[in-house]
């Protein structure tokens, strides 16, 4: 059985293991009582981690065993919230070690903390995979390298937010290197505005992007929490942060329910700022008792609990037998993911505590080397994916004029959009294997569109969907999708490792079952109009 789903030169350093003064302006790093503060923190990594394994859960069920999902908004912001907080926690720790370590000391243990046990997860779930004799796809040297190219199909799916979080550290890095750190909170603050002032800028499907290709991540409203976390140092040393504070979330929280993704991640970024706030300025959690022991150890191996679960949800619906029910798999999947995050997390932070001391312990030569390698590999390899993403939009927009060239009256039923196809010459040829196949609504206002395309007879075809309701264009893009669930059926034999699935988001708003147009339009402007699903609206 095959299975696959597709889905945070500088100066030379005298001393490593020296400090550098962190300085007036950040001068909050002993804010809370440090056994306290980490205990807090902590519990909240373990909250966050707990969110979007529930998000996961939910999705990967719907999608190998098509179980309902009957709470869809609220699991789908489950796992914008548990990002956010993630970013929150690490924008706020971030702000206080740029201005603590010297430059190559503090990116290269960032580095060391997301490399070796990425790598390790990958490879140890990769093999799993190959001695079982299932897929394990997505690996390639631009998704290996957690660099910002663009969207693309990785082995765990959940790397974009290393991603993200990878950019910041090296933002973060060059800032330091400059002499620049103690402006860190201007700078912060000026970045929030950037945020705020380029999302009604954006087109819709680049706010969604994920990971955002390097142009991009600077106003990706994903980062909000990470550019927020960075005030907090500042925010709770003037007293501004209370644990009271964290009731001026359920406000943001409540928002996001009624708007889409994108924006929810904004409102979610402020709640999560909100919320680490008030866990840090809190009385320490006391470590007693196997509950408070075990939800503290579980934030302390939420890393690798965040890299493992997916494969663990694949392996689950390997494993489970088809009649058994969508909560019966899910506590499968709860069970797996918690066995594997209890017997790796201790590996994994044993592992780094050891990488770190090498580290502290390396000269600055050494360190200036390895930085310098890591720069290299990481810049090149956002830049590739960069331009690849660059003119994927390219062919995006000959796709939307080849559509546009049509009359909006065309794009009113199917029929209309058939008759003006023939009349202009532009169908595609009748060899297209292509179907819409589910329309499913996740939150009050976006609908979820799954479809695939191919030509069996010119494989290298490019073909984008596009959605209309009402004649206008709700959405436009290419199939980023494997779709090895089809390699069985006669004539998709060959597609096992060609992108021919999609998934589009729609406004609810504005698209209706008899309003919505779907459509296939090749780099030539041939096209074909597509039967849309009545059910799931």
């Amino acid at each position: 059985m095959q299975t696959r789903l597709d889905r945070h030169h500088p100066p030379a350093v005298t001393a490593p293991t020296h400090s550098r003064p962190a300085g007036g302006a950040l001068a909050a790093v002993g804010i809370a009582r440090p056994g306290g503060a980490l205990a807090n923190l902590q519990l909240l990594r373990a909250f966050a981690a707990s969110l979007v394994l529930v998000h996961h859960v939910a999705v990967y069920a719907q999608a190998l065993r098509g179980a309902a999902r009957p709470f869809a908004t609220l699991d789908t912001l489950m796992g914008v919230w548990g990002v956010a907080i993630f970013f929150a926690l690490s924008g706020f720790l971030m702000a206080r070690l740029v201005t603590r370590d010297a430059p190559l000391v503090f990116l290269a243990h960032r580095v060391s903390r997301i490399f070796p046990t990425y790598f390790g997860v990958v490879a140890l779930f990769a093999g799993l995979f190959a001695a079982l004799g299932l897929q394990f796809g997505g690996v390639s040297v631009l998704a290996l390298s957690l660099a910002p190219g663009g969207a693309r199909s990785s082995p765990l799916n959940v790397e974009w937010t290393l991603a993200l979080e990878l950019s910041f550290y090296v933002g973060l890095f060059l800032l330091a290197s400059a002499g620049q750190a103690r402006r860190l909170v201007p700078l912060a603050a000026g970045w929030l505005v950037l945020l705020a002032v380029a999302f009604p800028l954006l087109p819709p499907d680049s706010r969604s992007l994920m990971p955002p290709p390097l142009y991009l991540v600077p106003v990706t409203a994903a980062c909000a929490p990470f550019a927020g976390g960075l005030l907090l140092p500042r925010l709770i040393a003037s007293g501004r942060m209370r644990p009271a504070t964290a009731l001026l979330a359920l406000p943001f929280l409540v928002l996001c329910v009624f708007v889409d993704t994108a924006a929810a991640r904004w409102l979610g970024g402020v709640a999560a700022v909100l919320i680490v706030g008030a866990a840090v300025t809190a009385p320490p959690v006391r470590r007693v008792g196997p509950v408070a022991r075990g939800t503290i150890a579980l934030g302390d191996w939420s890393y690798v609990l965040y890299l493992a679960h997916p494969p663990v949800l694949l392996l689950a619906g390997w494993a489970c037998p088809p009649d058994w029910s969508g909560p019966a798999y899910a506590g499968v999947c709860l069970a797996g993911s918690l066995l594997a995050a209890t017997l790796l997390g201790p590996l994994d932070v044993a592992f780094y505590r050891r990488v770190r001391g090498r580290i502290d312990a390396a000269g600055p030569v050494a360190l200036r080397r390895g930085v310098t390698a890591f720069l290299v590999v990481f810049t090149g390899c956002a830049l590739w994916g960069s331009a690849e993403t660059a003119r994927n939009d390219w062919a995006e927009s000959r796709a939307r004029a080849a559509v546009a060239a049509l009359p909006a009256a065309a794009w009113t039923s199917r029929a209309a959009a058939e008759a003006a196809i023939a009349t202009r010459g532009l169908a595609l040829p009748p060899t297209l294997r292509t179907a819409v196949e589910t329309v499913e609504r996740i939150s009050p206002t976006e609908l979820l569109v799954g479809a695939y395309a191919l030509d069996p007879d010119q494989p290298s075809r490019s073909l984008h969907l596009a959605l209309f309701c009402g004649g206008r264009l709700a959405a436009l893009d290419k199939p980023r999708r494997l779709r090895r669930d089809l390699a069985a059926r006669p004539g998709f034999e060959a597609m096992s490792e060609r992108r021919i699935g999609y998934r589009l988001r729609i406004p609810a708003d504005s698209c209706s079952r008899e309003n919505a147009v779907a459509a296939l339009v090749d780099e030539t402007g041939l096209m074909t109009a597509l039967a849309v699903p009545r059910a799931g609206w």
